[in-house]
C-alpha cells in the first residue's frame, strides 16, 4: 500500500511494504510521500548524523548551517528564543511544523525552535519557497517540518551526559519499542548552565513521548505528548552599542535587567488516525492542541515589569490520499492569546482568531518529467479570504542531471499582537498600538535549479525569487503601530556541494547569496532591509584517520549587516567561525569533545545579545539496548 506507507514519513512506526520506504521519503513537498533521491534542488532533509557534527542542542542549532536559512538567537543561554527565517523571509514569514502541525498555530507568532530537544528529532524537512498552496498561512520564506523519533524495533535506549563552558549540564534520555500491535518512544532531558552574562543561570527540561496502536485493516492509532519547562534570567538588550574589538570578558557581559527572570510553560497532544481505504487510498484523521506560557517579571524599581503571557491553539484536519496521486484535505484551527499586565492592567486583553482551508493537490508523470500542481483556499476570521496556487516540475533529464522550477503564491495572516496589541507608553513620548486594519502581507515566489550527482559527488544550484507586497511594519514615528507599508524584493542564489573522497575524508559546502531589499515604513524607494548578509558560507570536513574516531571541522562565514533599514543602526560585522569536534564511536559508548568558535571570534547574530566567543564541551552517550554500532 503505497499510501499507506506516505505517513510512515510522519509515523515510522508503520511498518507495511511499499515502493518508497519511511527512510527514503519526503513528506513536506507534497503531504504524501515523496522520494528523497527525486527532491527538487530547493528541498534538503537534515538527519541527527549531520548536526550531530557541531554541538546541537536544539532544533533551532540543527537547521542553522543550511543554505538559505539564518537562525537569529537572543542570546547563547538556555531559554532564549530562536527563531529561523528562510530567503531573508522574517521568522513569521517562515512556517514551522512537527509532524506537519503548526508549532504556534497561524496567529501567535512564537516559534521558538530552542524548546525542541535533538533527542525528539528523527529528521527535518526544508521547503524553501512559497508553501500556502499546502500549508496556508505563514509559509512566504517556506516551511521547516520537524519529524519526530518513532520506534521502528526494539527495544531500544540511550542515556547520555554533556559538559560544557559556563557550567553547563546536560542529562539525556530516550526509550523505545515494538511489542505486538504496540510501539512506542519516550525521551526526556535537563539542562542547566551558570549562563556567559550576569542574570544568565538557566534550567530548562523536556518530557515526552509517542504510543502508536495497529488495528490491522482497521487502521492505527498514534497519540503524542510533550512538555518543556524553563526558567531563566533575562539579561536583556544591551542597549550601548559595545564594538567586539571592545569586548573585554567584562562589559559585554554585564545585564541590562539584572532582575528579570522568565518561566516558560510549553506542552501539546496530539492524536492521529491513519485508515487504509479502498483503491490503494488512506484517510488521516487528526486533532491537535497545544499551549504555552511566558510569565516575565523585572522587579526595577523605575520600569518594573509582571506579565503573564498565555498561548493556546487547537484544531483539527483531514486528509485523504486518492488513487493516481491526488490528495486532498482541509484543516481548522483557532488561536487564542490571553495577556496580563499586572504593572499596567489597561494592558491586559484576551484575543482569538479562527481559520480555516482546503487544499487539493495532483501528481503528474510524463516519463522523466514530474509535474506537481496543488492549491489551497483559506479563511481567516481577522483576514478574509485568500486563493494561493502552486506548481513543481521536476525532470530527470539524464541518470546524473536533475532540472526543477516551481512557482507559488502565498501569504502571511497578521497576528493577535499586530491587530489587538492595546495601547503600550514606553515613557519618552514613544508609545504603541495595535493595528485591527491590517491585511495579510502576499507573496509570489519562484525559483529554478539543478542537480548534477555523479558516483560519489553532488552539485546543486538554486535561483530564487520573491515579491513580496503588503508588508506588515511598525511605523517610526513616536506613536507607532502597525501597517501596511511597502513592498519587498528578496532574490538571490543558493549552491550546495557534498564530496565523498574516500572512507577517510569527506567534506561539504553550501553558499547562499541574498539580495534582500524592499520599501519600508519611512521610503519611497527599494533599499536593504536589516538583518540581511548578501554572503554566508559553511564549510564541513570529515576525517576518520582509524576506525571508530572522527574529527569534524566546521567552518562558517556571514558577510555584514546592519539593525535597520538601508544600512542604518548597529552594523553586525562580518564574521568567521571555527569550530572542532572529535568523537569515539564503539559499539555500545560514543564519546566527544570538542570546542566551538577556536579563534575566540566575538560576535552578535542579534544586536545587543553579545556571544561568548571561544566554548568547549564534551559528553558521552550509552546504548544500553538495541543493536551496537
Amino acid at each position: 500500500m503505497k499510501s499507506y506507507v506516505a505517513l510512515a514519513v510522519v509515523f515510522p512506526a508503520l511498518v507495511v511494504t511499499a515502493p518508497i520506504h519511511a527512510e527514503e521519503a519526503f513528506l513536506t513537498l507534497t503531504r504524501s510521500a515523496y522520494p528523497r533521491q527525486d527532491l527538487p534542488s530547493s528541498e534538503d532533509v537534515i538527519t541527527p548524523a549531520d548536526f550531530s557534527t557541531f554541538d546541537t542542542q536544539n532544533a533551532g542549532q540543527a537547521v542553522s548551517r543550511q543554505s538559505g536559512v539564518a537562525v537569529q538567537s537572543y542570546g547563547n543561554q538556555l531559554g532564549s528564543l530562536m527563531t529561523a527565517r528562510i530567503r531573508g523571509a522574517t521568522s513569521n514569514e517562515t512556517l514551522l511544523l512537527i509532524d506537519g502541525r503548526p508549532v504556534a498555530g497561524t496567529s501567535l507568532a512564537t516559534q521558538d525552535l530552542s524548546e525542541i530537544p535533538t533527542e525528539q528529532i528523527d529528521h527535518v524537512e526544508i521547503v524553501r519557497g512559497g508553501a500556502s498552496a499546502l500549508y496556508g498561512p505563514n509559509a512566504m520564506g517556506g516551511v521547516m517540518n520537524v519529524i519526530t523519533r518513532r520506534a521502528l524495533s526494539g527495544p531500544t535506549g540511550e542515556i547520555g551526559f554533556e559538559a560544557g563552558s559556563f557550567g553547563r549540564e546536560t542529562y539525556r534520555a530516550n526509550f523505545g519499542s515494538r511489542m505486538g500491535p504496540v510501539d512506542y518512544f519516550l525521551f526526556g532531558d535537563q539542562q542547566n548552565e551558570s549562563g556567559f552574562r550576569d542574570n544568565s543561570a538557566a534550567r530548562d527540561h523536556n518530557v515526552g513521548g509517542n504510543v502508536g496502536y495497529s488495528m490491522g485493516a482497521g487502521g492505527k492509532l498514534i497519540f503524542d505528548v510533550s512538555s518543556y519547562h524553563s526558567h531563566a534570567g533575562v539579561p536583556g538588550q544591551v542597549f550601548t552599542d559595545i564594538p567586539t574589538n571592545q569586548y573585554d570578558n567584562s562589559l559585554e557581559k554585564q545585564a541590562a535587567t539584572p532582575l528579570a527572570q522568565q518561566v516558560t510553560d510549553t506542552n501539546y497532544l496530539r492524536t492521529s488516525y491513519l485508515l487504509p481505504l479502498p483503491m490503494n487510498s488512506l484517510m488521516t484523521l487528526r486533532a491537535f492542541g497545544s499551549q504555552r506560557e511566558a510569565a516575565y517579571t523585572n522587579p526595577d524599581p523605575f520600569f518594573p515589569t509582571d506579565n503573564d503571557r498565555h498561548e493556546q491553539s487547537k484544531g483539527g484536519e483531514a486528509q485523504f490520499d486518492l488513487p493516481c496521486g491526488v490528495a486532498v484535505g482541509g484543516n481548522f484551527i483557532r488561536d487564542r492569546e490571553d495577556n496580563t499586565d499586572n504593572v499596567t492592567p489597561s494592558n491586559t486583553f484576551i484575543r482569538s482568531i479562527e481559520s480555516w482551508g482546503l487544499f487539493a493537490q495532483d501528481t503528474y508523470r510524463y516519463g522523466n518529467l514530474t509535474l506537481i500542481p496543488s492549491g489551497r483556499f483559506d479563511h481567516n476570521s481577522e483576514a478574509g479570504d485568500s486563493k494561493n496556487p502552486r506548481v513543481q516540475l521536476v525532470e530527470d533529464v539524464l541518470p546524473w542531471l536533475r532540472l526543477s522550477g516551481s512557482a507559488a503564491r502565498s501569504f502571511r495572516a497578521p497576528t493577535i499582537d499586530d491587530l489587538y496589541y492595546p495601547f503600550t507608553n514606553f515613557g519618552g513620548g514613544f508609545s504603541y498600538q495595535g493595528n485591527p486594519n491590517l491585511r495579510p502581507e502576499r507573496a509570489w515566489t519562484y525559483d529554478a535549479g539543478f542537480e548534477v550527482h555523479p558516483d560519489s559527488f553532488s552539485f546543486r544550484a538554486t535561483y530564487f525569487l520573491a515579491n513580496v507586497t503588503d508588508l506588515i511594519q511598525t511605523t517610526t514615528d513616536p506613536a507607532s503601530t502597525t501597517m501596511n507599508i511597502g513592498s519587498a524584493r528578496r532574490q538571490g542564489a543558493e549552491i550546495q556541494i557534498d564530496h565523498r573522497v574516500n572512507d577517510y575524508f569527506h567534506d561539504a559546502w553550501n553558499y547562499t547569496y541574498l539580495e534582500n531589499r524592499g520599501i519600508p515604513a519611512g521610503y519611497t524607494d527599494y533599499v536593504t532591509l536589516a538583518y540581511s548578509p548578501k554572503h554566508t558560507v559553511n564549510y564541513l570536513a570529515t576525517l576518520t584517520p582509524v576506525r571508530d574516531f572522527s574529527l569534524d571541522s566546521m567552518v562558517r562565514y556571514v558577510g555584514s549587516s546592519f539593525t535597520d533599514n538601508d544600512q542604518t543602526g548597529t552594523k553586525l560585522s562580518s564574521t568567521v567561525l571555527w569550530d572542532l569536534r572529535l568523537s569515539y564511536d564503539w559499539r555500545w559508548v560514543k564519546a566527544y569533545i570538542g570546542v566551538n568558535d577556536v579563534t575566540n571570534k566575538r560576535y552578535e547574530v542579534q544586536a545587543g545579545y553579545p556571544l561568548p566567543g571561544r566554548t568547549f564541551f564534551g559528553g558521552i552517550t550509552l546504548r544500553f539496548m538495541g543493536r551496537p554500532s
